[in-house]
């Protein structure tokens, strides 16, 4: 908890190190999510996923992810504020639970099915920290899933559009056909030990993109993809009318 007054230590990491201007609002009152579906195929057996999430209401089930009609793949707060990743349509729980909704965290998901060992083909990690699941359960060995498929993808809700996440995403990066580790993304601060971003600086893939919500000029272009591959995504329930409703939010992961 930060007590008023006080210096917020994530704020103090990030001074000196890489700066996140802007994030992006969710209010589940308004059924915001953002939406894209691949024109083509990329890899569909490995992939990283990055986000920040600062959560807002933390009272039901919410979606961050949700693709294909049937949900396959998925990330979901559970009613009880464990995690539950879903990978080929068989679904993972953590032992850790998130219902800390003034505190922002940083999430990264390396999916693999190329991994002969079962417990090599899903990590995740929480600022830096790997998790650990109370239920486990992964596809075969070089099974093709959804994510990165020509398929609907949804950031911000499942697929119907339902559980719509309310809250806040900053630095969303998808890497299409890499599995990567919280090293590419963050680092530890080695005055304050805080878990801050860095500035992503590999490859993306053919279907990979990056997150950044930094042009409110309409709803089209906050959905814009900064990696350069121009997959853009399209909106729903996001404002860009200045007031209460404005949704391009100064509030960061280095601005808490």
């Amino acid at each position: 908890m930060i007590v008023p007054g006080s210096v917020n230590p994530l704020l103090l990491a990030s001074l000196a190190g890489y700066q996140i201007p802007y994030s992006l609002r969710f209010r589940a009152a308004n059924s915001a999510y953002l939406s894209r579906t691949p024109a083509s195929a990329g890899n569909r057996k490995t992939a990283t996923i990055s986000m920040w999430i600062k959560r807002g209401n933390i009272s039901s089930a919410m979606d961050p992810l949700g693709v294909a009609a049937g949900n396959t793949e998925a990330i979901r707060f559970n009613a009880t504020n464990t995690m539950m990743i879903r990978f080929g349509n068989l679904d993972s729980t953590t032992n850790a639970v998130f219902r800390d909704p003034s505190a922002w965290g940083h999430l990264v998901i390396a999916r693999d099915t190329t991994q002969a060992t079962s417990t090599d083909r899903l990590k995740a990690w929480w600022n830096g920290s790997a998790l650990t699941f109370s239920s486990y359960s992964v596809p075969a060995q070089n099974a093709d899933t959804d994510l990165f498929n020509t398929v609907v993808h949804n950031l911000g809700a499942s697929t119907g559009p339902g559980n719509i996440y309310d809250g806040y995403m900053a630095e969303v990066n998808f890497i299409d056909g890499q599995a990567l580790t919280p090293s590419s993304f963050g680092q530890t601060d080695a005055t304050t030990g805080v878990w801050v971003p860095k500035k992503y600086s590999g490859t993306y893939g053919a279907n990979g993109f990056y997150l950044k919500f930094a042009d409110a000029t309409t709803t089209t272009t906050i959905g814009n993809d900064s990696s350069g591959n121009a997959n853009n995504w399209t909106t729903s329930g996001i404002s860009v009318t200045s007031g209460v409703t404005f949704d391009q939010m100064t509030d960061t992961p280095t601005l808490n």
